[in-house]
């Protein structure tokens, strides 16, 4: 049987894929707006346990990231067209893996599913207990920003925005803020070269909240479509967890 091949399959443990964002480590001599930033993050405040994420690029492809950090789950979609690209799915504490991509052969489903050794699994278990929103909105507080524009909208339904930016020599980073949460409504990066011009960007448009449960659609594998999932062993080089 000829062997299959994944043009997408995520093997990597939670312990090691806890990216929240674009963004670079940089500075400015500019006006910080961090005070406002730090302002609005705190009325984001809620009891909700379960966080969502979702992420979409410029050229229509997104991510979808659930976790519930009161049963200590997380699954992560990827579409592409529309149509699930990928999916990885972290359950019972962080002790089980399942993993799908699609064939680049047949473009069909399949995936893999495994355990995890008990150390690596009680690194993904602490993981899980922690806030993604949280982390985004420490990683905007802990860069200064210049406040470029505010616009009001109290007299309609949509929230209060702020753009920022932040610029060093190789990057120039502009961030729009939902005033009411706290959190990056959308993202653009600014990629310059030796002299300052800018050679390219890279722009999405973020949506966060707080959710009362995960939906159905999230919690089942894939949606509508039959996948043939194979259980493996770990797929670890070593029993521990790497540094860095």
């Amino acid at each position: 049987m000829k062997s299959k091949k994944l043009a997408t399959f995520l093997i990597i443990p939670l312990v090691l894929v806890v990216s929240t964002g674009y963004f670079y480590t940089g500075k400015s001599n500019e006006v910080s707006a961090q005070s406002l930033v730090t302002a609005a993050a705190d009325k984001a405040a809620t009891n909700s346990k379960i966080e969502y994420i979702k992420e979409t690029l410029s050229d229509g492809s997104y991510t979808i990231r659930i976790r519930d950090r009161e049963n200590l789950t997380e699954v992560t979609e990827e579409y592409r067209n529309d149509k699930l690209h990928s999916k990885i799915i972290i359950e019972d504490k962080g002790k089980k893996i399942t993993s799908i991509g699609r064939d680049i052969e047949t473009g069909k489903l399949v995936g893999r599913t495994w355990t995890m050794p008990e150390n690596l699994s009680a690194e993904n278990e602490k993981l899980l207990e922690v806030s993604l929103l949280e982390k985004q909105k420490e990683e905007l507080q802990s860069q200064d920003w210049t406040i470029i524009e505010s616009s009001s909208r109290s007299l309609s339904n949509e929230s209060d925005l702020t753009q920022v930016v932040s610029e060093d020599e190789i990057h120039k980073e502009v961030v729009t803020i939902d005033d009411n949460t706290g959190l990056p409504i959308k993202r653009e990066i600014f990629v310059k070269d030796k002299a300052g011009n800018i050679t390219g960007s890279l722009s999405s448009t973020q949506e966060y909240k707080y959710l009362d449960s995960t939906p159905n659609k999230i919690q089942s594998l894939t949606s509508d479509e039959e996948v043939d999932i194979q259980e493996i062993a770990a797929p670890i080089v070593e029993d521990k967890v790497l540094g860095g």
